[in-house]
């Protein structure tokens, strides 16, 4: 059976697998599966579960809010800003979402502080030009 080498890289660090058979993932036309010897080929993931399975039979399940995958020479290689790694399907789909809704609250709250800046700024720009400060809206 022929086999290949998956790297998993994101903000954290990486992870290697060695005895791959079978990558599934899915990009913006559907699902696909890389195999050992596959052609090469640049695919942009996106938001979801991709899954893979090494020569034992032992299937791995990664959730990821997208990435750039990368065939070629027996190798495929993964890049994402993060990834969820597990056995269990429902679990790591759960660290997903969790992990993308403390990303959202935390861009919001970003946002918010930002307008609070603009908005101070503006005042005491105003103050300084002896005038009153006209409010911006973002």
């Amino acid at each position: 059976m022929k086999r290949f080498t998956l790297q998993l890289h994101d903000s954290r660090g990486s992870d290697r697998f060695d005895d791959i058979v079978q990558f599934i993932a899915a990009d913006g036309s559907g699902s696909f599966g890389v195999l050992a010897g596959h052609a090469r080929m640049v695919a942009v993931l996106r938001y979801g579960l991709a899954r893979f399975v090494d020569s034992a039979g032992h299937w791995r399940y990664l959730a990821l809010p997208g990435g750039v995958l990368a065939c070629a020479d027996r190798r495929v290689r993964l890049a994402t800003m993060r990834y969820f790694l597990g056995d269990e399907r429902a679990s790591i789909c759960r660290q997903l979402a969790d992990e993308m809704a403390r990303s959202d609250s935390d861009v919001h709250r970003s946002r918010a502080t930002l307008s609070e800046i603009e908005h101070a700024l503006l005042r005491r720009l105003g103050e300084l030009s002896g005038g009153t400060a006209k409010e911006v809206s973002t």
